[in-house]
């Protein structure tokens, strides 16, 4: 899956913005219907160092739009902002190379530090690296990029040093961050194809056996030559020993994670249409997977890497989940995945990421470029009690490709309120009307930091973590 990655140079503001309060925004709050609050018995616990309630976050640059600016204008507390750390490890254009000395996600840990944000990275870093195979698909190149001892030492040393520079210590004289941050171990891939490759064969070669076993698919660990890694066994199994060693070593406060694809099985839970799938059986495939991984703290999942009404409108395509749950796709089947998945990798704690961010509240998002529809949020921020049941502890919302509807005025139109749009898309039981007009230039209309403030009015909590959970990971 494409998605849009840049760097930026750290450059904070003048403070004076952390004060700022949009009075639009208290206008539309009354626009936005009460969330539901019913009592549930929370299955999710957190990850020591996360928040003790359900919590949001954003996609945000170390910049006005984001953790500088548009963030805390908002007014609302987020829990979490997250940057992609990509580029490629042997490229010379990779994270390490947008401020000086390999400080980026140093200074954006602590750039979102500074407001209350937990920071949290997704390392995608494999595709992105000059390899033996330029011109293959995504899931070979990952793999043969994997398998080249070269790449991968320059791989490990990457990883090596944004844990120094997270961890609380210090290394070429920088002092390291010290606080909880959240990395994602290359998304799609981690819990994705990886699993695909061992249990339905597409391992392009790089496979010594069948079965839903991540120590089956080859890896380039003691092979590569780092010392750090040396002993540890050439297999996707060692590849992950290796990571959470490098971060045992240098940043025990950071949590680790991996990714669970809605593909990962061979049968896309976000496509499928059939009635007849064993949702509980293909979720429990790829927790039983990743329990075989290196020691790891959270999980991922990403919806869906852009708005469901982009993928109709530019692609054709249908993305739509039925907010009914009454047809497939649809929301219930997509948490019985996940908490399937989640069961059986010891119930970790699970983060949605890379959350679609339309709506089909708001005049303004009628289906073009920065303004496309999506259910997702709608269904999220009115849904917490059952999916903290499904073991998910947070959302984190965010644009995957170019053209997806953002949270600020990305593309600079201002307040927009086109006539309302009425449609059956995403929905089994009628059609649903976005007749709300926004007051705010926000991209979206404003409806996540409408959303959001409300939430956090009354956060949801979680379910208090085991004594034995808290030992296991001191912070």
């Amino acid at each position: 899956m494409v998605r849009l990655m840049v760097g930026f140079v750290a450059s904070p503001v003048s403070g004076l913005a952390h004060r700022l309060a949009s009075v639009t925004v208290l206008l539309a709050l009354v626009l936005l219907p009460l969330l539901p609050r019913a009592a549930a018995q929370a299955q999710s616990a957190p990850a020591a160092g996360l928040p003790t309630h359900f919590g949001f976050g954003l996609a945000a640059h170390p910049d006005s739009s984001g953790i500088y600016g548009w963030m805390p204008q908002s007014g609302v507390p987020w829990d979490y902002a997250f940057q992609y750390l990509a580029g490629g490890v042997n490229t010379n254009q990779g994270w390490e190379t947008w401020n000086p000395n390999g400080t980026f996600a140093l200074s954006y840990a602590q750039g979102a530090d500074q407001h209350g944000y937990i920071p949290m990275f997704p390392y995608y870093e494999l595709l992105q690296s000059s390899g033996p195979c330029s011109s293959c698909n995504e899931n070979q190149k990952d793999l043969t990029n994997l398998n080249t001892p070269a790449l991968m030492q320059a791989y490990y040393a990457n990883f090596a040093l944004l844990m120094k520079r997270l961890g609380p210590g210090t290394y070429d004289g920088i002092q390291g961050f010290g606080k909880t941050a959240l990395v994602l171990v290359e998304p799609d891939f981690s819990g994705g194809y990886t699993v695909q490759a061992t249990n339905n064969g597409t391992c392009f070669t790089f496979c010594t056996g069948r079965g839903n076993d991540p120590s089956l698919l080859r890896a380039a660990v003691a092979s590569s030559g780092h010392p750090d890694v040396a002993g540890l066994p050439d297999t996707y199994a060692g590849f992950t020993q290796a990571l959470a060693h490098l971060r045992d070593v240098y940043a025990p406060n950071v949590l680790l994670g991996y990714d669970v694809s809605d593909f990962a099985t061979g049968h896309d839970i976000g496509l499928e249409t059939s009635p007849d799938l064993d949702i509980t059986s293909l979720g429990q495939q790829v927790g039983v997977f990743l329990s075989q991984l290196g020691p790891h703290d959270v999980l991922f999942n990403d919806p869906l890497d852009r708005d469901a009404g982009q993928y109709k409108v530019q692609f054709n395509q249908n993305r739509w989940w039925d907010r009914d749950n009454q047809t497939f796709p649809n929301f219930s089947r997509w948490e019985q995945y996940l908490h399937a998945t989640i069961s059986a990798d010891a119930n970790k704690p699970m983060l949605l990421w890379q959350v679609p961010e339309g709506n089909q509240y708001f005049q303004t998002e009628n289906n073009t470029p920065g303004h496309f529809q999506d259910n997702r949020p709608e269904y999220i921020f009115n849904h917490v009690p059952e999916l903290i049941q499904a073991g998910i502890v947070g959302a984190i919302f965010g644009t995957g490709n170019a053209g997806s509807t953002t949270n600020d005025d990305s593309t600079g139109d201002g307040i927009t309120n086109p006539p309302p749009i009425c449609t059956s898309d995403g929905s089994s039981s009628g059609q649903v009307c976005n007749t709300h007009p926004s007051t705010v230039a926000d991209d979206d209309g404003g409806y996540l930091r409408m959303a959001a403030a409300a939430y956090y009015a009354q956060p949801v909590p979680l379910a208090s973590p085991s004594p034995s959970a808290d030992a296991s990971r001191a912070r």
